[in-house]
């Protein structure tokens, strides 16, 4: 198996990872990348390990920077392992407008050819079984944990986790899409399996998978007792983020984005809540 790692120190700015096992009977892959071009990318870097056919395709959620390479290897053959929940913030405006705001990311050059290619052939809400070949791969919904659409894909014998965005390399996974209790979860599960080597959605792979968990599961943690303490004692979300500094307004995932985005969401989350809306977490 092997990890196509996009930056390294740029957190979720960066670009994103991908990865591919190698079987006797084909090739299956993790993430298509952000467009077309990078499919096209991603698709050499096969080539120059094995001619053997792409069989699958495996999407770890439906953000536009791990899926819009996927029309690549859609015509190609490859067959869709994804969750059919497709929902994300980004595509609230409609697909025309996802698009357009893409195309200002990546540029025109590397959308050319770009049409919409994760919805799933095999689609996956609990956990499935992908033999091929001489491996076995356990695809997983961990729970609407980074997205409602979330996937990770998991090699039982090597011992190997694609985490997808569940886990990224600075620790401040979002959960806009999500939710921090069901991310929570999703981190006890990876506990649980106790891989040896977790490639996270963004950034270098951490020496120590435990590590990154347990680092990410501390952000969580404290994020919520602060959000949960400050509606307990009648704070409003603005004063109650004022101890962070402010969103970056042309980096929507900067680091510093991602801990107020993130802010508000578990603010949401802890009042309803409190409220009685839903059960708390």
């Amino acid at each position: 198996m092997y990890a196509a790692i996009g930056d390294t120190g740029r957190g979720v700015e960066g670009r994103p990872n991908a990865g591919f096992v190698v079987t006797t009977a084909g090739v299956v892959v993790i993430d298509a990348l952000a467009s077309p071009q990078q499919g096209e990318q991603l698709v050499q870097a096969i080539r120059k390990v094995t001619s053997q056919p792409i069989k699958w395709l495996v999407l770890t959620h439906h953000h536009p920077d791990h899926h819009f390479g996927a029309i690549v290897f859609r015509r190609m053959g490859a067959k869709v392992i994804a969750h059919p929940d497709r929902r994300v913030l980004a595509s609230e405006a409609g697909e025309d407008a996802l698009i357009a705001d893409w195309v200002r990311v990546v540029g025109l050059d590397a959308m050319r050819g770009f049409e919409f290619a994760d919805t799933p052939d095999r689609p996956v809400t609990g956990t499935d079984t992908l033999q091929l070949g001489d491996k076995t791969l356990a695809i997983i919904h961990p729970g609407a944990a980074h997205t409602a659409g979330d996937l990770m894909v998991w090699l039982p014998h090597e011992r190997v986790l694609f985490a997808g965005d569940i886990l990224v390399e600075d620790g401040v996974t979002m959960v806009v899409d999500g939710d921090s209790g069901e991310l929570l979860k999703a981190l006890a599960m990876i506990d649980r399996l106790q891989p040896s080597v977790a490639v996270p959605g963004h950034g270098a792979i951490p020496r120590t998978p435990a590590a990154l968990v347990a680092g990410t599961r501390s952000y969580f943690m404290g994020l919520r007792a602060d959000m949960k303490a400050a509606l307990e004692h009648g704070i409003p979300m603005g004063r109650a983020l004022k101890s962070l500094p402010p969103a970056d307004q042309t980096r929507p995932v900067s680091y510093n984005s991602r801990r107020r985005r993130n802010a508000v969401r578990v603010y949401l989350e802890e009042e309803r809540a409190y409220m009685g809306l839903d059960s708390a977490q």
